[in-house]
């Protein structure tokens, strides 16, 4: 994924320069600045992660016969090393997917005020099922 591009141009270029400079001025922390010769930069916004179908497609495999052939112990925890081994991908893809919020860790139970969430078979794999669907 290429990085976003930003682009940086003089404050002074803007039609509203004047009253962005008496408000700047008018602020005690900028006493010492040259908010005459200032520079704004712009940042692109980040494109937000989509999984790749095929991607979705071999972890949904991988999960059905990985619980196929263990059963379903929904309180298995897994660490993000095992699960990203048992869906197909790598770490960084599965940091992304949750980030992307495309697979969630489920609730397995609390410790006084704390919930316990992580990694199970069966809760990543209805989330892959429910976003094939969509």
């Amino acid at each position: 994924m290429p990085r976003p591009r930003k682009k940086t141009f003089p404050l002074s270029d803007l039609k509203c320069f004047d009253t962005i400079l008496s408000e700047l001025q008018s602020m005690p922390e900028f006493e010492d600045f040259d908010i005459e010769n200032a520079i704004l930069t712009v940042k692109q916004r980040k494109q937000p992660y989509t999984a790749k179908p095929e991607n979705i497609e071999t972890a949904i495999k991988n999960l059905e016969k990985h619980i196929e052939k263990h059963g379903t112990d929904r309180f298995e925890e897994m660490t993000k090393q095992e699960m990203s081994v048992l869906l197909g991908i790598s770490r960084p893809t599965l940091d992304r997917w949750i980030e992307a919020e495309i697979i969630e860790r489920a609730t397995i139970g609390f410790h006084r005020d704390f919930e316990i969430r992580t990694f199970t078979a069966i809760s990543v794999l209805n989330s892959l099922q429910e976003l094939k669907q969509k």
